[in-house]
């Protein structure tokens, strides 16, 4: 007589479920009461997200797409864009309730967060097919052609919830800034206070360390600065960091914040118009550890010399780091060979990438879902 998963012990059990993909995750959960318990549980959605998480093969890494022009959101792995010359996209079953145009603000836990033209907000797990529309914000602010929005989307560790901060700012510095922050356990927005005079340069904040971060420009008028601007989710701090002494002329320029691992990192074009800078901030908050870490050379391509605003730097794989030039994928070697082409197929004129991982995550409570240890089940 065969033996079935269900006579093996509890613990096994619970273990092989851990490193099983999402999708088999959803259809295990129908298969009994007890294991819809268990998969539902808070303690085994954070446990699996932690073992996807730290996966050093990135094989539960996704890689969404956005094309505007068909309206329509492919996904590829991580992992075969590091080991393949061509890859293909699928199709992702994205609400239709969604606007036609969004801008992506950034990805947690394989939350996404997206803003539409009309400034409404969206959270969405595509792992799950599950999405929440967020309640607007009531802001003091005249929305107009000299309104800066800038949003930032995170994850409060100590207080295990999911926040978005809006920070709304006029580019001329006349008017107060107002920031607002959105909580996804009590689905309410509120007021920030105490935040400088600033303008962020780039749409989206990055979430490093339990903390939103904005290239900004920071007031008053007569002695404006750039510097790096953030809010601990955790206490509600503002804090203020320098920007690497980056500049060897009087072109240097910082193209983007970004993330590079777990690690704030400044992409900067300098002297040379097809080199571009990354530094590093290798401990956290201190000044002096912002590290020139390499040189990209940029390929000699009209086209992608044309997208220089739009470059991003995404996840390591041992010596190499994936690179966003605009709508093209390609693959730097930090041993010094040439980048290589990382082409998907199916999906050459997306707008927007962002990388997020397979997960259980919901963006909103799911109401019945019983406790895995009430159950008799522990992890």
């Amino acid at each position: 007589m065969e033996n079935s998963i269900l006579d093996l012990p509890t613990e096994l059990v619970i273990e092989i479920l851990l490193r099983l993909p999402v999708k088999s995750l959803l259809k295990f959960r129908c298969a009994s009461k007890s294991w819809f318990a268990l998969i539902s549980s808070p303690e085994f959605v954070k446990t699996h997200l932690s073992l996807n998480a730290n996966n050093s093969e990135y094989t539960r890494h996704k890689v969404m797409m956005f094309e505007r022009t068909v309206y329509g959101f492919r996904d590829c792995s991580v992992n075969s864009l590091f080991n393949n010359a061509f890859n293909e996209a699928n199709d992702l079953d994205y609400p239709r309730q969604f606007p036609c145009g969004v801008y992506i603000v950034g990805s947690v836990n394989g939350l996404i967060c997206f803003v539409s033209r009309e400034k409404e907000l969206f959270l969405w797990n595509p792992s799950i097919r599950k999405y929440k529309k967020l309640p607007n914000p009531k802001t003091k602010t005249t929305f107009g052609y000299c309104i800066k929005q800038s949003y930032g989307f995170g994850y409060d560790e100590f207080h295990d919830d999911y926040n978005i901060v809006v920070i709304f700012a006029r580019y001329d510095f006349s008017l107060p800034i107002e920031v607002k922050r959105y909580s996804l356990k009590s689905d309410s927005w509120r007021t920030v206070d105490n935040c400088a005079s600033m303008v962020p340069l780039q749409q989206s904040g990055r979430f490093v360390d339990g903390k939103l971060h904005w290239n900004t420009i920071i007031g008053p008028k007569l002695c404006m600065k750039r510097s790096i601007i953030s809010i601990d989710l955790a206490d509600g701090k503002w804090g203020e960091m320098e920007l690497p002494c980056y500049w060897k002329g009087a072109r240097g320029v910082v193209l983007s914040l970004g993330v590079l691992g777990s690690n704030l990192s400044v992409l900067c074009d300098c002297d040379d118009p097809y080199m571009l800078d990354v530094w590093l901030m290798k401990e956290y908050g201190v000044k002096e550890s912002w590290t020139k870490m390499f040189t990209i050379k940029m390929p000699d391509d009209q086209l992608v010399y044309g997208y220089l605003g739009q470059i991003r730097l995404h996840l390591a794989s041992g010596s190499e780091i994936l690179v966003v030039f605009g709508s093209t994928f390609m693959i730097y070697n930090l041993k010094g060979d040439p980048l290589r082409s990382s082409k998907v197929i199916n999906s050459n004129n997306w707008d927007e990438a962002e990388i997020y991982i397979e997960s259980l995550v919901c963006p909103f409570s799911e109401v019945g879902t019983e406790d895995a240890t009430k159950m008799g089940l522990r992890l």
